[in-house]
């Protein structure tokens, strides 16, 4: 299941709880806008209005902002706008985590069922979602101001998309020059590892999470690891089709169909069992990223992470490869951690 039909689904049974706490906030709203109303119709317009101040001038960007899409807020902390409040923000630090979250940043609750009391006491100038939150939209604008951005748009190209949104996101916040710095300094790392992996140009590499022993799920193109390996100049060596988000199951006799120079990059968590049951199993034993030690374990990645993440893993592939060109590597076997125990 996708996070998208997580999202769907999850979220309408939170659209009450939503809409509850959404009407005391549009009271309270309503309240101020009635005063407001009174305020203005009660003070003269002055005969000669006062010239503008720089103050006048200047669009006050918004200072509360909620997140409840980790791309979203992966995005702002990367360029140093840091949401005042995020959606699920333990489990943002553990997949998604780099840039980690200031302390003071508040965690709103479920991603798919954000807690509206939080929102309404945290009273956002700003509430930034993706598109997943479009039949929610209007319980989200009774709290606070809502905009709604493209995140992932099936059948686009992926980078593309991140840098928009980083774009985009520097638009609304008030800061397009740290978008730009941002978009730039990842399209200069990116170049950097390019060319420090010249004598790996068009290496093949397959990228895989275990769900269990006998079954993994393959990422191929679109994803968000293709999309790595394209930028830094490695072959993604998974071909066959995968679903509109990037990945398709697959059992381990598929990963016998690889090429045989492959390298095989796992991305953690994976089940308990998993290395026990490896250790076993004579088809994993026999495939030949496993015999020649080209296995590696990567920390738990967002798979529909910002730009950050895709030089998070290009890094993690840079320096894979070139660690496996040294002679003490190609006389070392693969050992999952648990192994020895």
């Amino acid at each position: 299941m996708t996070m998208t039909l997580m999202i769907g689904r999850c979220a309408l049974a939170g659209a009450c709880l939503l809409a509850t706490g959404a009407m005391a906030g549009s009271a309270s709203i309503a309240r101020e806008s009635s005063a407001a109303s009174a305020t203005v119709a009660a003070t003269s317009v002055p005969a000669t209005p006062k010239p503008p101040t720089r103050k006048d001038l200047t669009k006050v960007a918004p200072e509360r902002i909620a997140v409840l899409d980790w791309t979203i807020a992966e995005t702002m902390a990367a360029m140093g706008i840091f949401p005042a409040a995020i959606a699920e923000k333990n489990s943002y630090e553990v997949w998604s985590r780099s840039p980690a979250m200031p302390a003071a940043t508040l965690d709103l609750g479920m991603r798919a069922q954000p807690n509206p009391d939080r929102m309404i006491r945290l009273a956002p100038d700003l509430i930034l979602a993706s598109q997943d939150y479009a039949f929610v939209k209007g319980m989200l604008e009774r709290i606070g101001p809502t905009t709604l951005l493209d995140v992932y748009t099936p059948g686009q190209d992926i980078y593309q998309n991140l840098s928009e949104l980083a774009t985009r996101i520097g638009q609304i916040t008030g800061y397009p020059d740290k978008a730009a710095k941002y978009i730039a300094q990842i399209d200069s790392n990116l170049d950097t590892l390019n060319r420090q992996l010249v004598q790996h140009r068009g290496q093949p590499v397959a990228v895989i999470q275990f769900i269990d022993a006998r079954n993994v799920r393959v990422y191929g193109k679109p994803s968000i690891f293709s999309t790595a390996l394209e930028k830094i100049g490695i072959n993604n060596a998974w071909k066959a089709a995968v679903n509109q988000w990037g990945f398709q199951s697959a059992d381990l006799t598929h990963l016998a169909t690889l090429p045989q120079d492959t390298t095989i990059f796992i991305i953690e968590p994976y089940p308990a069992d998993l290395p026990k049951k490896l250790q076993e199993n004579v088809l994993w034993q026999a495939l030949p990223a496993v015999r020649k030690n080209r296995i590696v374990l990567v920390k738990p990645t967002w798979t529909l992470g910002g730009l950050s993440t895709v030089l998070r893993f290009a890094h993690a592939v840079r320096d894979a490869l070139l660690a496996q060109d040294s002679p003490a590597h190609a006389q070392a076997a693969f050992r999952f951690p648990e192994y020895n125990k």
